[in-house]
């Protein structure tokens, strides 16, 4: 038996939005910290637990009548995610996963002295669902310039954004990406990609 510990993945993982597409047969492009360096890419913040990477073929069997198992399988679908739990509650980085919502900063003179400022976020009413590319970027435990990138190439997030408050335990949330397929790329290269550095 051969073992090959450095095909061994443990690490802690970053996720990123709004990265930048590569073109069919090209990679999101990192630095050796495993930072996004096309676009205008954005740290989505502290989480909470592992970054899971949801990748499936949706496959219906093929039956004979005269057979009691099936005879041949066919693709009928895809589902493809990214799923996180998230610590960081700013609004700034909030904006990102609330689909229905506008945000905005400002100042209030009616709000007391010395909180004034502000930043919010406004939701709710039918409006164009958001899409972006997300990446999860993980550092290999055996080589700190190398990396494990998932990428969706578009996404919406599907998570209905629940912000328990307590004072027992950090507020966190969950936040799902799904990901879409663009019907311009060629086929098995639609929805997104994973690679690992060597």
């Amino acid at each position: 038996m051969s073992v090959d510990p450095t095909k061994i993945h443990q690490g802690p993982g970053n996720l990123w939005l709004n990265v930048s597409v590569p073109t069919t047969g090209n990679r999101m492009l990192i630095n050796a910290s495993g930072v996004p360096t096309e676009g205008s890419p954005v740290d989505a913040g502290a989480i909470e637990g592992a970054i899971t990477l949801a990748l499936g073929a949706k496959m219906d069997t093929i039956d004979a009548d005269q057979l009691g198992g099936p005879v041949d399988a066919v693709m009928t679908g895809e589902t493809d995610s990214i799923e996180v739990t998230m610590k960081e509650s700013d609004l700034a980085k909030l904006r990102y996963f609330l689909q229905h919502g506008t945000y905005s900063t400002g100042t209030d003179a009616g709000l007391p002295g010395g909180a004034q400022a502000y930043e919010e976020i406004a939701f709710g009413g039918i409006m164009p669902i958001p899409k972006m590319s997300v990446a999860a970027i993980s550092r290999r435990r055996d080589s700190t310039t190398k990396h494990v990138v998932s990428q969706l190439y578009s996404a919406i997030q599907m998570e209905a954004i629940a912000l328990p408050y307590s004072r027992d335990k950090a507020t966190t949330y969950k936040v799902k990406f799904q990901g879409l397929n663009i019907a311009t790329r060629p086929v098995g290269d639609q929805v997104g990609k994973i690679y690992r550095q060597t």
